[in-house]
């Protein structure tokens, strides 16, 4: 395994077995979210995973509204029971690790929500 890829599976179970009740609640104002820079999770408490997405700004992110947070409503999903994980990540790591992080984390988990999970080269 690689170091981007152990960094990888390092977010991917911190998103994943961070205790629901310590994940941030689904709000108009999303004031528990950082305005950091992360790799974030819309995760249902029962179902695991809906979405996986990075964003340099988390709270601004989701302000602009969040097409996961949409569907998860049309899934029918009781909004008590979707929440936001967030793993943060420095800078230097957002410039230029994020988009490789993300990928990774996609192509393992294939969360539901992700219309397009990007390809990796194998070899």
């Amino acid at each position: 395994m690689t170091e981007i890829e152990s960094q990888a599976r390092e977010i991917l179970n911190f998103l994943v077995q961070l205790p629901f009740s310590e994940c941030v609640p689904i709000s108009r104002d999303f004031a528990g979210l950082t305005s950091k820079p992360g790799i974030y999770a819309i995760r249902h408490r029962s179902a695991g995973l809906l979405y996986v997405g990075k964003a340099q700004d988390v709270k601004e992110r989701f302000r602009g509204g969040h097409k996961a947070i949409t569907w998860s409503w049309l899934a029918d999903y009781d909004h008590r029971d979707v929440a936001i994980a967030i793993c943060d990540i420095d800078y230097r790591q957002w410039r230029t690790l994020s988009s490789d992080l993300e990928g990774i984390i996609l192509v393992w988990s294939k969360p539901p929500f992700n219309i397009r999970i990007p390809m990796r080269d194998e070899s």
